[in-house]
């Protein structure tokens, strides 16, 4: 899968995304780290439509505590009051999906302990990672652990619904074109979208046109907002503007100017 989510860049960070093994790139879109502590202003999350396991490890590398992150539709704030390095495991939409046992629906915008929802995979996940003098050595761990259980998935895949919708998300520009030519019911996509994903199908398709959106901005900081807005099909400037601050918290204008300085900056 080519889709590859852009995380909001701030000034200065840490943050580093690093490729997992070959064989777990149609689940898993990245590793990634970042490190926080009392002193580190709030990180801004924006949507990515991705789903995360977040693993909190101490400075000595011990893992403190696993999260599941669902995939969000709206931006947030993280922030730490004490040094925290965070490994983060980001699956594609859906690629959490055949790794549990269990329905997707209710993880929204929720940040939830691995061990109320698989709690044999939280035991495990912790063994793997546990005893590491390194990042390189967390990520090899994560590797084996991910194409171990890889390798004993049960039959659950994600609905060929939702694959074809993932397949095609470069070519989408409205919610209309997303699911037309579907062979199922509106009642039977919302139901498998939100068993597999979390996720509406037009949340979806939501957050990935604000991701083309970002994206752009970030490739061209001098592309007019009323060209995205014709671009993308939002239904007027005011549209476009009040999905730009649900996303990032930020007018359109505040993200042009952040992006404008990060360009300066490099």
């Amino acid at each position: 899968m080519d889709y590859r989510p852009q995380v909001w860049q701030e000034y200065t960070s840490d943050y580093q995304e690093v490729a997992p093994d070959l064989r777990l790139r149609p689940y898993i879109q990245s590793y990634w780290f970042s490190y926080t502590d009392s002193s580190s202003p709030p990180s801004r999350i924006i949507p990515d439509l991705c789903s995360d396991v977040i693993v909190q490890l101490s400075t000595e590398l011990d893992v403190l505590q696993i999260k599941v992150s669902g995939p969000n539709t709206s931006f947030f704030y993280s922030y730490s009051d004490q040094p925290i390095v965070y490994f983060g495991i980001r699956y594609y939409l859906g690629g959490m999906y055949p790794f549990f046992n269990q329905s997707f629906k209710g993880l929204k915008d929720q940040l939830t302990e691995l061990a109320l929802l698989e709690k044999r995979m939280a035991v495990d996940l912790t063994d793997n990672l546990s005893g590491k003098t390194s990042l390189s050595e967390v990520i090899k761990g994560a590797d084996l652990y991910f194409l171990e259980r890889l390798n004993r998935l049960s039959p659950r895949k994600i609905s060929i619904p939702i694959q074809m919708f993932i397949e095609n998300h470069g070519h989408l520009i409205s919610y209309a074109e997303g699911t037309a030519n579907r062979s199922l019911s509106e009642r039977s996509l919302q139901r498998l979208f939100r068993e597999e994903t979390g996720l509406s199908p037009y949340e979806a398709f939501d957050v990935l046109r604000f991701q083309k959106v970002y994206q752009e901005l970030i490739s061209k900081p001098n592309i007019s907002h009323l060209d995205l807005v014709e671009k993308y099909g939002f239904f007027d400037q005011a549209h476009y503007s009040r999905k730009m601050k649900k996303m990032t918290g930020l007018t359109p204008q505040a993200i042009r100017q952040h992006v404008g300085i990060l360009q300066d900056k490099h």
